[in-house]
């Protein structure tokens, strides 16, 4: 008996182990690398570049950007020779940065940690530990060759520069009472600054052996925390105050009182946004201050006042360099699809015409704000430069000595807000044949024509493939500049649809205000278009801009047509700019958007399509009046106002309030009609997540062992609320989180399902598809990453078989749940899609360690059993085990690393096992996933030779038994 249990056991744990590896054999072979994907590494909006000093000098750009990303970036081609991706949060945050020849030092998170990286190679020399700010202000100065100086909130250490060992410090007196926010070095001494809000200015004097020589207060009734101070070379304090348009100067080695300056005495003109900004490694007493995007004047500081060297009207950006001990000035101004860059001895005043420049420059990338320039002398000895410029749309581009662009990084797409892949239009052939049957009025002989004009056409394309094949690859003669400029090479693929559907335009809108139309196939960026006006919904640190698609390329001769929506950044009222997908060209709105009269409040698409099929979008206003856009939708909206519902999460009161459309006279309204109060007082709303628009679900019901069908809850109006909070318990010390779970029927408000996990945390991840949902949290009563999944099942009797209505919704359904110990870290998730929804669906993990994880939604079933039956081993349930499995091989991006994934989006593709795949954040990666194998598809190496010899054979065998057949049959019927 006891062998028989043994036996028993062993078949399951057999059948266990079979299952697994059947479901999680992937793999990838080693030339298939980069063939179906594609990797984009980014460093995010760029604070600080430099020309590498080093080894490398003139061959690299050192940059640091409030990605909390250092990095350095081959010139000849913009890629990275390195990157340094650091700590997320404050930690990580980048200070300051330092270089200067071999030395790159960068203070991070408040200068809580001094950093020395190797400029060659991006390792860390040294790493120190310092007690940082409160105020995260810090700020570093070289003192010399082998000390460098950082400040903190409370202190001024001296480091060396080889080894990061501490050489002096000194406590800074007054600390909390004043804020220290600048360390300037004039001479040999240290002047550390710090500010007293409403009352003085305090300078505390340090040699550079690190003891005080004096400390001092200057009165400053006038200064807040808004006030714009630096210092420049010298040793004096600019302040610019913006209430009466004066500049004050301070010398800070003897100086008792601020001089004032008015902007007006200079004779300029300043507007809301006047900043100072000082040069990098310039001993020249100058500044710049920057009137507008296109106005820039340089100022020369001294101790009798401020005086105004040159005025730079329509000057975008300015630059000091040095060469020789010969100061110039360089400038850039932007002209129609151009920028001028011009060049002035600041000894003389005189242009040097020598290094005049045009540069083509396309609008879509906004003013340039930032030039870095490096002077060289030629061959020839005569002067040369090349510079490198930083754009409001957070791209970087680099100049030759000859005016060209050798290459652009578009560093908006590490802020990817919103994802949409679109079909490519069919070919020209294949709309011929859309138009030769979207008439009934032609008679035969006029769509006989049509089809013999169209197979003629196809005949003549199918000769010219064939010749180009025999002459080899067409070579075409590509304008340099022009290529430079578009980012990408001219390609021979047009945008048309492939045989499986395989190939998308992927249109990406970013929070820099850039939107994008990039190609699945390679990455490249096929248009773009940049709205300076354009920011995104921003309540509680969450941005968002809305993409809506309101008609594909399936409607031919319709264009496609998609929509986003955003928020105006000087106004705040809706921005909205609808364009063809495909061409990127405006439709239905000004190519710099539209800026409407009213606040966004809620946005949704309407239900119905109009005789264009196209799907109009509502907009909601804070006077609850209803918009349509465009407004020749409104006729659908008249049509199916009654089937129209909103609803409203109001994260400040803990209110979700449902509306029901309204007809006035000429416009509509929106009339409350349910309220749920989720109390404000014990939990905070952090997500309403509802599912995926027209998403595919090809199974109603899933057939039980015993060959029933339990049928699936398919509420299209279900949405998943999201709360956190603190409960005080008795068995605990401090507060203890939780986290609420409500499904929440959104046309209704009724609620389905409502669970609760004491002693958790988030960030809550979650995924809501078909009938499930699957979210991850951290549970601090186990100190562990868990998942958790409900499936919704209205039970074996199944209410409505065609269509699902809100109002007669079946009853409370049936919800299984189980949870499962997550080994890794993840980031965000998503699920898989296909074009019918008959692929096993597939989770895709983004992991913190730098891996995309495909699991099989079989492993996250909360059906699978403890003990296997018959029953549950005849179905396919895999038996329960509390921690999923994760295989090194189920990692899609093999060993490429992606750093601060943001989101995965996923799309269908034409082939029905297979789906798209797009992940994004600091980096973008695009690749294809099969869940359930290719299983519509041939194999590559499939013996095409093989079964045509044996269909042949068959072939003849069938006409040869055939005669004899008959020959026999013949001769019966003689006989």
């Amino acid at each position: 008996m006891c062998g028989c249990k043994m036996t028993m056991t062993g078949k399951y744990l057999l059948f266990l182990s079979f299952l697994q590896s059947l479901l999680l054999s992937f793999g990838l072979y080693e030339d298939q690398i980069g063939k179906f994907d594609w990797h984009q590494q980014y460093v995010g909006k760029i604070k600080d570049v430099f020309w590498d000093q080093s080894f490398h000098a003139g061959k690299r750009l050192l940059v640091s950007s409030e990605k909390h990303v250092l990095a350095s970036v081959h010139s000849h081609n913009g890629s990275l020779a390195w990157r340094k991706v650091l700590e997320e949060g404050t930690r990580g945050q980048i200070d300051k940065t330092l270089h200067s020849g071999n030395v790159l030092i960068t203070i991070n998170g408040g200068g809580r940690f001094v950093r020395k990286w190797n400029p060659g190679n991006g390792v860390a020399d040294w790493d120190i530990s310092l007690p940082g700010s409160k105020n995260d202000r810090a700020d570093i100065v070289q003192c010399s060759k082998d000390l460098v100086a950082v400040m903190v909130q409370e202190a001024v250490l001296g480091l060396e520069t080889r080894s990061g060992k501490q050489k002096w410090s000194i406590a800074l007196p007054q600390s909390n009472q004043v804020v220290f926010t600048h360390l300037a070095l004039s001479g040999t001494n240290l002047f550390v600054i710090g500010q007293s809000y409403g009352q003085q200015i305090t300078i505390v004097t340090v040699d550079v052996d690190g003891v005080i020589k004096s400390t001092q207060s200057v009165t400053a009734p006038w200064l807040t925390s808004n006030t714009k101070c630096v210092v420049s070379s010298g040793g004096f304090l600019v302040c610019y105050r913006h209430e009466d348009q004066n500049l004050l100067t301070l010398n800070l080695a003897d100086g008792q009182t601020f001089k004032s300056t008015s902007l007006q005495i200079l004779g300029l003109e300043a507007d809301d946004g006047v900043t100072i900004e000082t040069q990098k490694k310039a001993d020249e007493p100058y500044i710049f201050l920057r009137m507008r995007k296109d106005h820039i004047a340089l100022l020369e500081i001294a101790s009798h006042g401020v005086k105004l060297k040159k005025d730079l009207p329509n000057i975008c950006a300015a630059q000091i360099a040095s060469l020789d001990a010969q100061s110039m000035l360089f400038t850039l101004e932007r002209l129609t699809g151009e920028l001028k860059m011009r060049a002035y001895d600041l000894n003389t005043g005189g242009e040097m015409a020598e290094l005049y420049q045009t540069i083509t420059y396309l609008p879509q990338h906004g003013f340039p704000h930032t030039m870095e320039v490096l002077l060289f002398k030629k061959r020839d000895l005569r002067l040369g430069c090349r510079f490198a410029i930083l754009s409001e749309d957070f791209s970087m581009q680099l100049v030759l000595k000859t005016g060209k662009i050798a290459w652009r990084r578009e560093e908006a797409l590490a802020y990817v807000l919103s994802v949409e892949m679109i079909d490519l239009p069919v070919s020209e052939n294949q709309a011929k044949y859309e138009d030769e049957f979207g008439s009934h009025r032609d008679d035969i002989a006029t769509m006989y024509m049509k089809r013999f004009k169209t197979q003629f056409s196809q005949l003549k394309t199918y000769i010219q493939q064939q010749l180009q094949k025999l002459q080899g690859h067409r070579h075409h003669h590509h304008d340099i500049e022009a290529m430079a400029e578009s980012g990408s090479e001219d390609e021979d693929e047009e945008l048309t649809r492939d045989e499986f559907n395989l190939n998308k335009l992927i249109i990406l809108v970013t929070g820099a205000g850039k939107i994008y139309g990039v190609r699945s196939t390679n990455g490249h960026i096929e248009w773009e278009h940049f709205f300076p006006d354009l920011t995104p919904f921003n309540r509680y640190g969450q941005q968002k801009l809305l993409l809506y698609v309101q008609r594909t390329t399936a409607h031919f001769p319709n264009p496609p047509q998609c929509t986003i929506v955003g928020k105006h950044k000087a106004t705040g009222n809706g921005l909205l700019f609808s364009f063809n997908p495909i061409s990127g060209e405006a439709v239905d709105t000004p190519s710099t958007g539209q800026m409407l009269n009213f606040r966004i409040v809620q946005a949704g698409m309407l239900g119905e399509l109009d005789d264009h099929f196209l799907r109009g979008i509502l907009l909601l206003d804070p006077n609850d009046q209803v918009h349509v856009f465009p407004e020749k939708c409104s006729s659908v909206l008249k049509r199916t106002y009654r089937s129209q519902f909103l609803f409203v999460a109001d994260r400040d009161t803990g209110f979700i309030n449902g509306y029901r459309t309204l007809p006035l006279q000429k416009t509509f309204s929106m009339e409350k009609v349910w309220t749920v109060n989720l109390h404000k007082k014990q939990q905070t709303i952090t997500q309403v997540v509802g599912k995926r628009p027209l998403e595919q679900v090809h199974s109603q019901g899933r057939v039980l062992g015993d060959r029933s069908v339990l049928y699936k809850y398919l509420n299209p109006n279900l949405v998943v609320v999201v709360t956190e909070g603190e409960i005080q318990e008795q068995s605990q010390k401090g507060p203890s989180s939780f986290i609420n779970l409500y499904l929440l029927d959104s046309v209704t408000g009724h609620m389905v399902f409502h669970c609760s996990h004491r002693r958790a945390k988030g960030p809550v991840n979650l995924v809501h598809s078909e009938n499930w949902v699957l979210y991850s949290y951290f549970s601090q009563k186990s100190r562990r990453h868990e998942m958790a999944v409900l499936e919704l099942y209205e039970g074996k009797d199944q209410s409505n078989s065609s269509a699902f209505s809100s109002f007669s919704s079946p009853r409370q359904p049936l919800v299984l749940r189980q949870s499962y110990i997550m080994p890794l870290y993840i980031s965000t998730m998503a699920t898989t899609i296909t074009e019918k929804g008959i692929t096993s669906k597939q989770l895709i993990f983004a992991l913190r360690l730098g891996g995309l994880l495909a699991l099989p939604k079989a492993l996250l079933d909360p059906r699978r059993p403890l003990l296997p039956t018959q029953e549950t081993m005849e179905e396919g349930t895999i038996p329960y085990i509390p921690e999923l499995p994760v295989n090194a091989e189920a990692i899609i991006n093999y060993n490429q690393s992606l750093f601060n994934v943001q989101g995965v989006y996923t799309s269908p593709a034409g082939l029905e096992s297979t789906s798209l795949v797009l992940a994004y954040g600091l980096d973008l990666y695009f690749t294809r996933i099969q869940p359930s194998k290719m299983f519509d598809v041939l194999k590559e190496d499939f013996d095409y030779f093989f079964i045509s010899v044996v269909l042949l054979g068959m072939f003849v065998v069938t006409i040869v038994t055939q005669k004899l057949s008959a020959r026999r049959a013949l001769s019966r019927a003689w006989k």
